[in-house]
């Protein structure tokens, strides 16, 4: 099963006034996240550029949804796979990596201990490393896939004005952008992050000192920074307004969303990552 054709739907209690927002439900993916779309891309055009000979291992830095949707494929696909994760990932990931069989490595220092770790087990041999920090299939899944898929289920006469999307990896924000842009020129781009001091599980903010080399900020119009807080009291909102489970960087591109329809007006698309259930062990629900 390939990831993709995931729900547009509407949600009409927390628009603003006068406003309409839309969500992308990346959820409805295999293994529950956005990250199904990178991850089937680079574990194929990895085999056909011939760099997993013999069935030798993948390695991959993750904070978890990268990574599960590798293990994913590479369960099906008899092939093995270590996953770097940060120590401090939720149970729910762990177990999940775990379940569909990843050597699993974790790792203190947060992403960027894990990706530090996954290079260092490249360059003692021990596989080969997918770095979706740095690759192109990363943006292109979203390029050709979920901005594509937004653009066809679009309900509205008029175009959407605003694209809303969380920042991590970078791909997410890129890869929509080029491919929303194409579709909707005028469209205002909205990256949303936490703050250094506040991090927000999956998410990375640009003021860290690591920047993902797949990103292109060049295409980003306007930037959020949500308080963890927030995005949580959001996840609640929404659990209780529209009777969705979203997770917490779901929580902060949803609040920002309203910001953002708050300031300008219009009309928004805002991708949602993943649901709550793989957070239900941390904030808001413990």
């Amino acid at each position: 099963m390939e990831p993709g054709n995931t729900p547009l739907v509407e949600l009409r209690n927390l628009a603003p006034e006068g406003t309409r927002l839309f969500a992308k439900l990346e959820w409805y993916n295999p293994t529950g996240s956005i990250k199904d779309r990178p991850a089937w891309y680079m574990f194929h055009d990895a085999k056909k550029q011939g760099l997993l000979p013999d069935r030798k291992p993948l390695i991959e830095a993750t904070s978890g949804n990268t990574g599960i949707g590798l293990a994913r494929i590479a369960t099906i696909n008899d092939h093995p796979i270590s996953i770097c994760l940060p120590d401090t990932a939720t149970p729910e990931r762990k177990q999940l990596l775990r379940a569909y069989g990843a050597n699993l490595i974790e790792v203190p220092g947060g992403p960027n201990g894990a990706i530090a770790r996954a290079k260092e087990l490249v360059e003692e041999g021990e596989g080969h490393m997918v770095y979706q920090y740095g690759n192109p299939s990363n943006p292109a899944a979203h390029e050709f896939g979920t901005s594509v898929e937004i653009a066809r289920d679009w309900p509205l006469e008029a175009p959407p004005d605003h694209l809303v999307c969380s920042y991590g990896t970078g791909g997410t924000i890129t890869g929509n952008s080029r491919g929303m842009r194409r579709a909707f020129p005028n469209i205002r781009v909205h990256s949303v992050e936490p703050f250094v001091s506040d991090p927000i599980s999956g998410m990375r903010s640009q003021d860290d000192p690591f920047q993902p080399p797949v990103a292109d900020l060049s295409l980003v119009t306007d930037r959020w920074e949500v308080e963890s807080h927030l995005a949580s009291k959001t996840v609640q909102e929404t659990m209780a307004a529209e009777g969705h489970f979203a997770g917490t960087s779901s929580g902060a591109v949803i609040y920002a969303a309203q910001m953002a329809l708050s300031k300008y007006g219009g009309s928004a698309v805002a991708l949602l990552p993943d649901a709550g259930w793989k957070y239900l062990s941390g904030a808001p629900w413990v």
